[in-house]
C-alpha cells in the first residue's frame, strides 16, 4: 500500500456504534465492508458474483476495485465468534446454580437457544446483552486499531471495551446501565448494510430479535454443515426408565448412509470428590457389571426428575410430556426440560449424603463434561467437597450395595498409577481437583 493511502487512512475517524451495529448484524449470508469515503456500512452476498441482481453486482464491483483503499471488510461472524463470547458471560458469573445450568444448557447442538431461555428465565438478559455488547466494541475497536484507523465514541464505554470487563461489582439480574452517544437515526428502508445507529431502546430490541432470527437459520459454527451427519431414522429398541436405546441410520457428510448406529439416552450425573475435616478422601467399594469386578471411586449418581417442579405454562410435572419422548419417566434424553431437572449441585449433595452419610458446606464445581460423546447424550457434573462431617447413616437405593472407605491422596494416586482406580471420569475428576 503506497504512502498516499496510508496518509489517508491516518486521517479517518470511525464511529465505533457503526461498526458494533455491523458487528450485531453479521451473519454467513453477506459480507459487510465499511466503505471511508461515505462512512457507512455496505454490504453484497456472500457470492455476489454471477447473481441476477444487478445492483449488488455493480456494488460487488466496486468493492473489488476499491479493496483496501476504499472498502474495507469488517469481522465475520467466525471472526467475532458469539459462542466464546457466551462461554465468557457464563464464567463470569458468580459459581452457584445459574452459572451450573447455564454451563450444560450451551453443551450440543441448540446451545444459543437454550442459552437463550435460560438468561431470560434467570432474568439476566441485560446483563447477557451489555456484556455482549462491551466484547463487541472491543472487537470494533481492535478491528480500527489493526487497519490503522481512528474511532470515536463515548470515552467510558470505550474503556469497559478495551479492557473486555463486566462491571464487577453488578450482580447476576441487575441490569448495567450503558451511556451511549446518538448520532443519526436509522434509515427504516435502507437494505442490509446502510447506515445503522443505535439511537433508541425499541430500535436495540428490535435488532436483537432479528439477530436471534439469524443464529436460527444459520449453522452454529463454520464447519457444522460440512461436518454434521443427517439422522434419516431411529428406531427405540428399549425404552424404559433406565434407558433410551437407539438404532440410527445416518447420511455422512459425503452422502453416503450408514446403519446401525447404536446410541443411547441416560439420565445426567455428578460425581464428588469429597475430602474429610482430616484431609483424608471418601471412596465407595462396589460391583460394577460392566467390568464384572468390585471397583473403588468417588461418590456418584443420577440427578432425579423433580416431579413438584411446574413446568413452564404452570403445570404440575408429567413423565409423558418430556420432549424427548421418554414416556416411562421423562428423566433423561438430549431434549429433556431443564427445568424439569434437579440442580446439579443439589444431587450431588444429596448422592454424597446417601451414599455415604457425610455432608459439607464447601463445595466447588469443577466441570461439565459428556459422559461419552461417541454413543450417549448424558453429561457428568463434576464437583469437589471439603472438610465433610459425619451426619448420618447411608440411605441407599434398592439396586445398591457399597461400603464406605477412606484413602489418603498418596493412595489414591497410587490406586490410579496401577489402574485400579477402574473409572475414567473419576480419575479425570481427581486430576482437576488437585488443580489449583
Amino acid at each position: 500500500m503506497n504512502s498516499d493511502t496510508d496518509n489517508r487512512k491516518r486521517d479517518v475517524v470511525v464511529p465505533l456504534n457503526l461498526i458494533c451495529d455491523a458487528i450485531d448484524m453479521a451473519d454467513d449470508a453477506w459480507q459487510q465492508y465499511l466503505d471511508i469515503e461515505e462512512m457507512e456500512i455496505v454490504s453484497v452476498p456472500e457470492y455476489p458474483f454471477g447473481g441476477d441482481d444487478e445492483e449488488e453486482q455493480e456494488l460487488a464491483d466496486m468493492i473489488e476495485e476499491g479493496w483496501l483503499t476504499r472498502y474495507f471488510g469488517l469481522p465475520s461472524r467466525f471472526d467475532i465468534d458469539e459462542y466464546n463470547i457466551m462461554e465468557e458471560f457464563i464464567w463470569s458469573l458468580p459459581e452457584g446454580k445459574v452459572q451450573d445450568t447455564l454451563e450444560g444448557a450451551i453443551r450440543g447442538k441448540g446451545a444459543f437457544r437454550r442459552f437463550k431461555d435460560g438468561v431470560h428465565r434467570f432474568g439476566i438478559e441485560e446483563d447477557w446483552y451489555a456484556f455482549q455488547d462491551a466484547r463487541h466494541r472491543k472487537i470494533a475497536i481492535e478491528w480500527c486499531e489493526s487497519h490503522g484507523f481512528g474511532y470515536s465514541g463515548d470515552a467510558a464505554e470505550d474503556k469497559a471495551a478495551e479492557k473486555g470487563t463486566q462491571n464487577e461489582n453488578a450482580r447476576p439480574g441487575e441490569t448495567q446501565q450503558r451511556v451511549t452517544a446518538v448520532k443519526g437515526t436509522q434509515d427504516e428502508n435502507a437494505r442490509p448494510g446502510g447506515a445503522q445507529h443505535r439511537n433508541t431502546a425499541e430500535y436495540k430490541a428490535g435488532k436483537r430479535v432479528q439477530k436471534e432470527a439469524i443464529r436460527m437459520s444459520v449453522p452454529e459454527t463454520g464447519d457444522e454443515e460440512n461436518l454434521a451427519w443427517e439422522e434419516i431414522s431411529t428406531e427405540h429398541i428399549v425404552r424404559d426408565e433406565w434407558i433410551d436405546f437407539r438404532r440410527s441410520a445416518y447420511r455422512f457428510p459425503d452422502g453416503s448412509v450408514f446403519e446401525p448406529y447404536y446410541s443411547y439416552s441416560r439420565r445426567d450425573y455428578v460425581v464428588i470428590v469429597a475430602s474429610d475435616e482430616e484431609g483424608n478422601y471418601l471412596c465407595v467399594r462396589q460391583f460394577r457389571q460392566g467390568i464384572k469386578e468390585v471397583t473403588t471411586e468417588f461418590p456418584a449418581g443420577g440427578i432425579e426428575r423433580k416431579k413438584d417442579i411446574p413446568w413452564s405454562d404452570g403445570k404440575e410435572y408429567d413423565a409423558g410430556r418430556c420432549q424427548a419422548g421418554a414416556e416411562d419417566s421423562g428423566e433423561y434424553g438430549a431434549e429433556r426440560s431443564q427445568a424439569g431437572a434437579e440442580d446439579s449441585l443439589e444431587a450431588a449433595k444429596r448422592e454424597l449424603l446417601e451414599e455415604t452419610g457425610y455432608e459439607s458446606e464447601q463445595w466447588r464445581h469443577l466441570l461439565t463434561i459428556p459422559s461419552n460423546a461417541t454413543i450417549a447424550d448424558n453429561y457428568a457434573y463434576i464437583f469437589a467437597a471439603e472438610n465433610c462431617r459425619k451426619s448420618g447413616s447411608q440411605n441407599l437405593d434398592e439396586t445398591e450395595f457399597l461400603n464406605v472407605r477412606k484413602y489418603t491422596r498418596a493412595q489414591i494416586e497410587e490406586m490410579i498409577s496401577q489402574g485400579k482406580f477402574q473409572q475414567a471420569v473419576h480419575v479425570m475428576a481427581w486430576l482437576l481437583s488437585q488443580r489449583k
